[in-house]
């Protein structure tokens, strides 16, 4: 078992609710940036979670997703939320140029509450997992 700096993961869960309240932006370039770090922000703090209790190695984004359903960090509606927006991680770093964006701010619309849900997922997690006393490092409560 790793321990998890609980401060930067509650850094990072207050960036990820930040930035699920900017979907809506005119600017297409905040909403690139808003949803690229909704997703890489996501999937740091799964890969926090997983590394804290030695899970299995996820093999891509959508997989780290469904480890955190299994393990009941998330739940199974909210873990397909995810991975229905992380599909637009390539479009977002390699196909920029042309981009879709109502299309994906629809689905970033769509599937927002699953972001919105996450800081609240983890806290439950945290306070309930008889490991996650031990796993857990750091001053600020999640």
């Amino acid at each position: 078992m790793y321990f998890v700096d609980k401060n930067l993961l509650n850094t990072r869960l207050d960036y990820i609710e930040g930035l699920a309240e900017t979907i809506d932006t005119g600017n297409e370039l905040a909403l690139e940036r808003a949803c690229h770090m909704l997703i890489e922000a996501t999937v740091d703090v799964g890969n926090m979670i997983i590394d804290a209790f030695i899970l299995r190695d996820p093999g891509n984004y959508q997989d780290v997703m469904d480890i955190l359903a299994q393990e009941k960090v998330i739940d199974a509606e909210d873990a397909e939320k995810f991975k229905s927006t992380f599909v637009w991680r390539k479009e977002l770093t390699r196909n920029y140029q042309s981009i879709k964006h109502e299309a994906m701010r629809a689905e970033f619309k769509k599937n927002i509450s699953a972001y919105k849900n996450f800081k609240a997922s983890i806290e439950h997690f945290y306070k309930n997992d008889p490991q996650a006393v031990t796993a857990f490092s750091g001053e600020s409560d999640v």
